[in-house]
Order: C-alpha cells, then sequence, then structure tokens
C-alpha cells in the first residue's frame, strides 16, 4: 500500500476537506481525490461518503483511521531507524522504572545500538524517586519514569501512558468482581510512593475503606510471582506481564471501577543535554508510544 494514499486520507480527515488537504500538501485537489480513490479501490470499500457535497466518514473510514496514524508512525519510524549516523557520538546513561525494563526497553536498545553505533548506552533499574534524584544528581543521563519534573533546566516529554488493572492467579473467576471483594484480600503492588500504590490509596479512599495488607514490591518479575503463589491479588500496569496473561499464568479481573493509567515521562537536564542524549531522549519517547499503540485491550488505556 502506498503510505502518500494514508496520508492523505488522515490529513482530509484532520483538516476536513480536500480543497484543505491538497494546500496543506502542496499538491492539487485532483491529486487528493486521485489518492483517495486509489486507497479505496486497495481495501475495497469507501473510506468517504460523499453524498450532497457533505464529506462523511463510513464505517471503514472509522475504523481507517487508527490503522492508518499506526502506520504512518511506523513508517516514521522505521525511517529514523535506519538513518544510522557514525557522527553521533557519546555515552548515555539510561535510568528506567521497572515496568519499561519489562515491556520495550530491550527491544529499542538493540534498534538504538544497531542504527546509531556511536552511542554507549548504559542502564539502570530504580523507582521514579530514586531515578529524579539520580537525574538531579548527574547519574543517569535520561530518566524514564512517571513523573512531570518541576523546575528550570528539565527537559521533560510526555509519552502515552499504560493500562492499570488487576490480576489474580489463574484459575477461573468471576466475569467481574466488586472491588470491595479484592481490597478485603492481600494486594500487591509496586513500591510506595510509586503511581500504582497511589492509583491502590485512591481505591481505597473512593470506597471508604482503610488500608488493608498490602505488598509493595519494586519488581515486575517478583510481583508477578507473589501472585502466582496466591499471596495475594495485584494492582499493577498491565502490559509488563502480558505473557504471563497470555501464557495462562495469571488472569486479569475485571472490577466495577475504572482505573487511571500509569504516566510516562521521558527527561534529562539541559545543563547535560548533547546531540547523543538529545536524539536517545526523541526516540525513546516514540519508541514507547508505539508500543503503546500496539497494546490491545485491556492492557492499553480504554
Amino acid at each position: 500500500m502506498n503510505t502518500r494514499f494514508l496520508e492523505s486520507f488522515i490529513l482530509v480527515v484532520q483538516l476536513g476537506s480536500f480543497r484543505a488537504a491538497a494546500e496543506k500538501l502542496h499538491i492539487t485537489q485532483a491529486t487528493i481525490s486521485n489518492r483517495i480513490a486509489s486507497l479505496e479501490e486497495e481495501i475495497g470499500a469507501r473510506v468517504f461518503s460523499r453524498d450532497a457535497g457533505d464529506l462523511r466518514l463510513t464505517p471503514v473510514g472509522m475504523k481507517l483511521i487508527p490503522l492508518g496514524e499506526r502506520v504512518l508512525e511506523m513508517q516514521k519510524y522505521i525511517m529514523q531507524l535506519g538513518q544510522s549516523d557514525q557522527n553521533v557520538l557519546g555515552s548515555v546513561r539510561i535510568g528506567a522504572i521497572d515496568t519499561v525494563v519489562h515491556t520495550w526497553l530491550v527491544g529499542f536498545i538493540e534498534h538504538l545500538q544497531a542504527s546509531y553505533p556511536g552511542i554507549e548506552v548504559q542502564l539502570s533499574s530504580e523507582s521514579t524517586d530514586r531515578l529524579n534524584k539520580s537525574l538531579r544528581d548527574g547519574d543517569v543521563d535520561i530518566a524514564l519514569q512517571t513523573d512531570q519534573l518541576a523546575g528550570d533546566g528539565v527537559v521533560s516529554t510526555t509519552c502515552l501512558p499504560m493500562g492499570v488493572g488487576w490480576v489474580g492467579p489463574a484459575g477461573r473467576g468471576e466475569p467481574k468482581v466488586d472491588v470491595r471483594e479484592l481490597l478485603t484480600q492481600p494486594v500487591v503492588t509496586m513500591s510506595r510512593g510509586s503511581q500504582p500504590y497511589l492509583i491502590l490509596k485512591d481505591v481505597y479512599r473512593r470506597v471508604g475503606l482503610p488500608m488493608g495488607k498490602v505488598h509493595c514490591v519494586n519488581s515486575i518479575a517478583a510481583l508477578a510471582r507473589l501472585v502466582r503463589s496466591g499471596l495475594g491479588n495485584a494492582l499493577i500496569p498491565l502490559p509488563p506481564v502480558r505473557e504471563e496473561v497470555v501464557r495462562g499464568e495469571l488472569r486479569i479481573i475485571e472490577t466495577d471501577m475504572q482505573l487511571p493509567p500509569q504516566g510516562l515521562i521521558v527527561s534529562y537536564l539541559e545543563s547535560r543535554e548533547s546531540d547523543a542524549i538529545r536524539l536517545v531522549a526523541e526516540l525513546a519517547c516514540q519508541e514507547a508510544d508505539r508500543f503503546m499503540r500496539s497494546m490491545p485491550a485491556p492492557f492499553s488505556p480504554q
């Protein structure tokens, strides 16, 4: 499929007309029309309804929007990975929370080293609180964490968040559980001060119950093992345990309460900024967004 057809379709959707999209791309309106027609021929369905001059999306067009955006984002990412720049040199120390380590970080580092061999990467994994201190103290160059850092001299980029939910040991359970029932049992979550821990505290508050027996663990692997052993149900970001859920080692527990997602912020200090640090920070956020767009429900925020 020609990605120019998708690009034209997305622009028409965003700008509301063929004319505006043509002006944006500096091409004729007829060319835009031809691209949309070619796109419709390729997928075998109309994406716009043009009755009485009113441009409306068809059901197929509605479904195509997120898919088209994902394809264009992936194309951009692939092009950047393929442009190896031998002139970008430097050492970049990346600190990441455990949920990032257990999802997209390893694959990202592999792609980064293949595309930018002049960049040397050092990794460490800590809680958000410790990462923020490590960034301020100069022990890491880039922090992949959950807090929007305040103060001058901090460059922060907000990435797509991770869905948060409840998981329990494998086995058959009720289709949907009252969250009060879960809170009367032992609960496992991330370390104190983490976003999952703060979300859990708010859940107790919303149902009017005091904090019960809560186990705080900063390791996703250890946390999953505790849940598998039956020590308690867990309130955690869901993408890091997707493989365990797919293998049937853990199960997602649906409740009657919607939970906020866990955010992700990529931060570095202006005072330490270099071409390598700036590039790695930008690519890291792009990879985080690509990963989350690939997550199906219920692993992505609803």
